[in-house]
């Protein structure tokens, strides 16, 4: 499952990253979207991009080609 998979409201915990460009990498990291950490998706915008996420207490904006990278795992 990736980002792009979650449903407005509901949680996960990020898994992997699994883009091949490590600057792109590195940055979506600098933004607090790390393995380990919880993530719940807020809002879509309404042409479907950019996704806007909940990591930690920040609001974060992801483009919709970027999130089909980022592996989660659903709360349970």
């Amino acid at each position: 499952m990736t980002l792009n998979d979650l449903k407005p409201r509901q949680k996960a915990v990020i898994s992997a990253l699994g883009h091949q460009d490590v600057a792109l990498a590195s940055r979506i990291m600098a933004l607090g979207l790390v393995p380990g950490e919880s993530i719940e998706l807020m809002n879509v915008a309404p042409m479907g991009c950019p996704l806007q996420v909940k990591v930690g207490d920040t609001l974060v904006s992801v483009r919709k080609t970027d999130a089909s990278f980022i592996s989660l795992t659903l709360n349970t």
